[in-house]
């Protein structure tokens, strides 16, 4: 008996700054250039250093579903900024249309009404209400992996090298 896949499809459409998209070696070689290691990409992105030192090297897998997540995460950090006229609407259209989040519950948590949260490119709390709509997209979109159940950040394990240490 064949089972229906529920897939969800997240659409990501691209900056107006963008004119051309760079292959793969060359947005891992200007984020590299630019200065963010290897080991945060890895992270971001679930693939292991040494994949990325090979895509590096011009070597990318044939199933392209392998590095897609890759290709998404590079282009948004190195093309879709802040200084955008559009980037925080597009965050807060994440929030409303793949999180679900009401607009009227990110008014609340900012503080603002409906429509000062609409209309929030010429509010006088512009930079608050940024502020709020970047925290709710980054705290939604945030790798539980390196979070532990009491909030304190990590790299592997919740307290993993202190249990080590009192075990011995």
């Amino acid at each position: 008996m064949d089972q229906e896949k529920n897939e969800q499809v997240i659409e990501v459409k691209l900056g107006s700054g963008i004119r051309k998209i760079d292959d793969l070696q060359t947005l891992l070689k200007t984020c590299l250039d630019q200065g963010f290691p290897l080991v945060a990409i890895s992270r971001a992105t679930k693939l292991p250093e040494a994949e990325l030192q090979e895509y590096l090297s011009g070597s990318l897998p044939s199933d392209f579903s392998r590095i897609e997540y890759l290709n998404i995460f590079l282009i948004l950090l190195l093309h879709e900024k802040p200084v955008s006229d559009t980037y925080y609407r597009d965050l807060m259209d994440g929030l409303t249309h793949v999180f679900e989040i009401p607009e009227d519950t990110i008014a609340r948590y900012a503080g603002v009404s409906a429509d000062e949260l609409n209309e929030f490119e010429k509010s006088d709390k512009r930079e608050h209400i940024e502020r709020c709509i970047a925290h709710l997209f980054v705290t939604f979109m945030r790798d539980s992996r390196f979070t532990c159940e009491d909030g304190s950040w990590v790299i592997e394990g919740c307290g993993e090298s202190e249990q080590k240490e009192e075990n011995q």
